[in-house]
């Protein structure tokens, strides 16, 4: 249970404005992320926009970044659709633990920044996505986009994917990592992912390695830790990278890229306490919106989702956008309150060392439950399998963090 976001260039530069956009696009999206540009490719795909213009306050839009997921986290739909932006597609993965391993054959994928960007070039070689890039936002309303140098860019529709932010109606753990894209000076030998290897030391938090193989001699290594705060040593890790890179006997012959994310996973949340604060607010998606798979933090299908669900409505009117965006993430909040149970367990039942053995037993279930898992849609029958049986955490810990309600009041007091 893992998430990993880790460049085609693309004609990006600052739209020069000054006072209202007089070009007002249909949509405009603030934030140039994975979430974001989803909903602009697929709204001029389906021709539901002719024009959007995406706000970033970086130097480019889509990061630097890896995002994988399931093959069977999307529809046949969705996944025919979002094939042009895939980087990697393995047929299985495998995970290790201490005492057990498991090869799953269920088909893994993986996108990047620059597979993304080529996906969307088309359309801003048209001129039909305008990309301002290097412009901090100071305000969002549901109307207008407000920068910090004072000028304003106004749509049709806008829509708030600038990321997460801290919410005091949002507990959470963390999923933290630091990768390296590595070339070996022989074939490592991997012919599929290891999503979780977590035979390695465990310390004071669930800690397990990722790989995936992107050649013969090519293998992206990623040091992943489920931890209660944000802090990352990035030094400390990226020796452990080489450690384990030795473990395996590939002798690293160039190190070609280097990553890092802390990811926010989810143990509670009030989601209407937060809707009530955001009244004249523009439409929130993507992370800025809560809409990641709350205990691995697999946020692209829940993208792809929202971008499929925009971009097939009769129209892009602001009333249209904030009605569909609030009706999926309160459904998406519906449905994560089992993951958000799950991850009270693995954070707040049991010692930090032994978080693992959730996972391992996790692992012995059936294929067509773990791949349910992580499309998030469990049967009553498969929530009761993964809960039944003699529980890898104390009972009366356990206990104690099932009510998520009571658990906001313990955490929020």
């Amino acid at each position: 249970m893992v998430a990993h976001h880790s460049a085609a260039h693309s004609h990006e530069g600052a739209l020069a404005l000054t006072g209202a956009n007089s070009n007002m696009s249909d949509l405009v999206i603030a934030g140039g992320g994975l979430a974001g540009l989803l909903v602009a490719w697929r709204c001029l795909t389906t021709g539901n926009a002719r024009h959007i213009t995406i706000v970033e306050g970086g130097s480019q839009i889509g990061g630097d970044h890896t995002w994988s997921f399931n093959e069977t986290d999307l529809t046949a739909e969705a996944f025919d659709w979002f094939r042009p932006a895939l980087a990697h597609h393995w047929p299985g993965y495998h995970v290790h633990f201490p005492d057990y391993s498991r090869r799953l054959d269920i088909g893994y994928c993986s996108s990047n920044s620059a597979s993304v960007r080529s996906a969307i070039q088309p359309f801003i070689d048209k001129g039909q996505l305008v990309i301002v890039t290097d412009a901090r936002v100071a305000e969002i309303s549901d109307s207008t986009v407000r920068l910090e140098n004072g000028d304003t860019i106004e749509g049709g529709a806008v829509i708030d994917a600038t990321g997460f932010k801290p919410h005091p109606a949002v507990l959470l753990g963390y999923q933290k990592f630091v990768g390296q894209i590595i070339r070996t000076r022989s074939p490592h030998g991997l012919d599929v992912p290891i999503i979780m290897d977590a035979t390695v030391a465990q310390g004071d938090a669930y800690r397990f390695v990722y790989c995936l193989p992107y050649g013969p001699d090519e293998v992206l290594i990623e040091d992943t830790y489920y931890e209660d705060g944000p802090e990352l040593d990035d030094a400390v890790i990226v020796d452990r990278i080489s450690a384990y890179a030795a473990s395996k006997d590939w002798q690293i012959a160039e190190i070609l890229h280097t990553e890092r994310g802390i990811l926010p996973i989810t143990l509670a949340s009030d989601l209407e306490a937060r809707i009530q604060g955001e009244a004249r607010a523009a439409p929130k998606i993507g992370l800025a919106g809560g809409l990641y798979n709350a205990v691995t933090g697999y946020s692209l299908p829940d993208a792809v989702t929202m971008a499929m669900r925009l971009g097939d409505l009769p129209d892009l009117s602001q009333a249209r956008v904030a009605e569909a965006v609030l009706a999926y993430r309160r459904s998406h909040w519906q449905r994560e309150k089992f993951f958000r149970l799950l991850n009270r367990m693995l954070f707040k039942a049991g010692k930090p060392s032994e978080r693992y053995k959730v996972l391992q037993r996790f692992y012995r279930l059936d294929e067509p439950l773990v791949s349910a898992f992580y499309r998030g849609d469990l049967s009553l029958l498969q929530k009761a399998r993964i809960l039944s049986g003699k529980p890898p955490v104390p009972v009366g810990e356990a206990i104690y963090n099932l009510s998520e309600h009571q658990f906001m009041k313990r955490h929020r007091s």
